[in-house]
């Protein structure tokens, strides 16, 4: 005995491909599940990042906005201004800053919450507070940047020193040190400083601190000042603090001890992200993504991944500023796929492993089952065959389960093609040969045989101009009314409708059986086609007027198409000419060729029109109109 039968090798190649399906498709689910929750916690972290950073944008603008304002008014600045005197202007302003950005810093800093351990940490790590980075470490992270803008768009540069601020008596070293690496505002391009800055704008300005030039963002309120009496403009000044950058690296230590990796944050600012979580060899691939994105993408947020070095990142931003007329900062925070990878691989392994011991226990079930099934299908195989001999009483036995239903099913089958087989025993006794012949003759000449028809082919004028501007279901609706008035007229004169084209019905006289008058009663229909349409015009919202053509003479009729589907219609050169026929009617107006015209009665009033030359017709044809 062989050890695979066909059944049985059938039943294995179903159930295996089963088992594999769905281990991959519990795998997929899976692995989507631990992406999904990763990008959830990802999405979360920025999410609580950018709300901060918005709620504290917002009570910096409230706490700043209305004090800087008054400050532009002052006299002594815009009397210093107005001379061109940017000196003096910066010693009357910068101590009132200075104070100013003092007082903000303490009361932000001293809001922004301790560590708090998350769900998701090590034990083991708790007790590693995070610590602030000391102030001797980073020079200038704190400092405010203060500097003037003329009316020109220029930073003004002081005669005394190369430095982008301005110098004043008592400055911090760290103030003194911030400065932009360049001397106008770049982005204004050919525009004018006056037309951008129409009122108080809140932007973000990359600047460099230090001998290092260590690039640092400053949130800076750049406030135009104007002469009160003429509403000159006469330039601004820019007060920028420190975004709270600490919350970067207060994120960056929660999650560096987590079980799902680090998250690092920045801020991208003029081509370049400011970052100390991210580290510098990675920056120079973050900055290029970001600079594509925002060239090829206009949302305001955006998910990109990143491969860096030999591992995937993933990285989102969203704009801070998406309809400030200065250069677009970005909040950016990315993550690494290491540790979500690693996590899939091990998930990949147990799935692999699970997949193969249930193909094994398969195994060993399919031939146990198909052991009990292979003999019921041996013994419908056999009655098949007997049935193929043409021995109908054969019966197979019924038992309880599936199978039995399709011996059953078989029993029913033979008893039914036993009966057929009587029938056709009983048919051939009591009836003529002659008549199945007959039957079958009918059955050729519906595939084809030569009929004299009469042709009547009626279509819209102007329907095209009429319909070009209407919506389409009117369209519908309009044509669906025309041809059902139309197919019913046809009807009552035992006319055939053979197709509708467009605006246009097709109705054969004639095909399949006759009457011996299909002309009279082609042009009998025609005209009751043209009353019909006249007394629905009285009453519809479109009236249309109609054309028809009407053609007599032999045709080839017969079922057209393929196997699967068949048309009965009609073919040949009478044909073409009722079509043409109906092309040159005009709108009320039947036209019949001479074929037809012989073939009325002499109550139906004709009338002659000249002879004409007919496309797609070689000969002059003889035309008459019914009257």
């Amino acid at each position: 005995m062989k050890l695979f039968s066909s059944f049985r090798a059938k039943l294995i190649l179903t159930i295996f491909p089963v088992v594999a399906a769905v281990t991959t498709g519990a795998l997929l689910l899976a692995e989507w599940k631990f992406s999904a929750t990763y990008q959830h916690l990802f999405e979360e972290q920025f999410e609580s990042q950018i709300s901060a950073v918005t709620l504290a944008k917002d009570r910096r603008f409230h706490a700043l906005s209305t004090v800087l304002e008054r400050m532009a008014q002052k006299t002594e600045l815009i009397a210093a201004m107005k001379e061109g005197d940017y000196a003096k202007a910066g010693r009357d302003l910068r101590p009132a800053l200075e104070s100013l950005a003092q007082e903000r810093l303490q009361s932000e800093f001293t809001n922004i919450g301790r560590l708090t351990t998350q769900p998701h940490e090590r034990k083991e790590d708790h007790k590693r507070p995070f610590r602030e980075p000391s102030r001797s470490t980073n020079s200038g992270q704190s400092a405010p940047f203060i500097t003037l803008i003329n009316a020109e768009g220029q930073f003004v540069i002081n005669s005394r020193t190369r430095s982008n601020t301005i110098p004043f008596p008592g400055q911090a070293n760290e103030t003194l040190q911030l400065r932009r690496n360049s001397d106008r505002i770049p982005w204004l391009s050919d525009r004018k400083f006056e037309e951008i800055l129409k009122q108080q704008e809140v932007g973000y300005l990359l600047v460099e601190a230090g001998e290092r030039r260590a690039e640092q963002v400053r949130e800076v309120f750049i406030t135009p000042v104007r002469d009160p009496q003429t509403q000159t403009f006469l330039g601004a000044f820019v007060f920028g603090l420190p975004l709270p950058a600490i919350a970067d690296r207060i994120l960056y230590e929660q999650t560096r001890r987590s079980d799902y990796g680090e998250i690092m944050g920045g801020i991208f600012i003029e081509g370049k992200l400011v970052s100390s979580t991210v580290p510098e060899d990675q920056k120079n691939v973050i900055e290029k993504a970001l600079a594509n994105a925002l060239v090829h993408s206009s949302e305001d947020n955006q998910e990109i991944l990143l491969s860096i070095g030999h591992s995937q990142h993933r990285l989102i931003y969203r704009i801070l500023n998406p309809d400030s007329p200065f250069p677009k900062a970005l909040q950016v925070n990315l993550y690494p796929l290491a540790s979500l990878q690693r996590e899939i691989l091990d998930l990949r392994r147990s799935a692999i492993s699970l997949a193969i011991i249930t193909l094994l226990v398969a195994f060993v079930l399919v031939m146990l089952i198909s052991r009990s099934l292979s003999g019921p299908i041996r013994t419908l195989v056999t009655a098949t065959q007997e049935i193929e001999r043409g021995n109908y009483d054969v019966r197979v036995p019924v038992t309880r389960d599936e199978v039995g239903l399709l011996a059953h099913a078989f029993n029913d089958m033979a008893a039914g093609l036993a009966l057929q087989e009587k029938y056709r025993s009983i048919l051939n006794a009591v009836a003529d040969r002659t008549v199945a012949e007959r039957l079958i003759e009918n059955r050729e000449a519906l595939g084809g045989e030569l009929r004299d028809v009469a042709m009547l082919f009626c279509d819209i004028r102007g329907f095209t101009a009429l319909t070009e501007r209407m919506p389409p279901h009117e369209v519908i609706d309009l044509l669906n009314e025309h041809m059902t008035l139309l197919t019913q007229v046809a009807y009552n004169h035992g006319g055939i409708v053979d197709k509708f084209v467009g605006d246009l019905i097709m109705v054969l006289f004639g095909a399949p059986i006759t009457t011996g008058h299909d002309s009279q009663r082609a042009v009998d229909c025609a005209q009751a086609m043209l009353k019909a349409r006249h007394h629905l015009n009285q009453k519809c919202r479109h009236p249309l007027e109609i054309g028809i053509g009407i053609a007599t003479g032999n045709v080839v009729a017969g079922c057209m198409g393929s196997d699967q589907r068949l048309s009965y219609t009609v073919i040949g050169h009478r044909v073409n000419l009722a079509s043409r026929l109906c092309s040159i009617a005009q709108a009320g107006e039947i036209v019949v060729d001479a074929e037809t015209a012989r073939s009325l009665s002499s109550t139906t009033p004709i009338a002659p029109l000249p002879v004409m030359q007919l496309k797609g017709i070689s000969e002059p044809v003889e035309i008459f109109r019914i009257a």
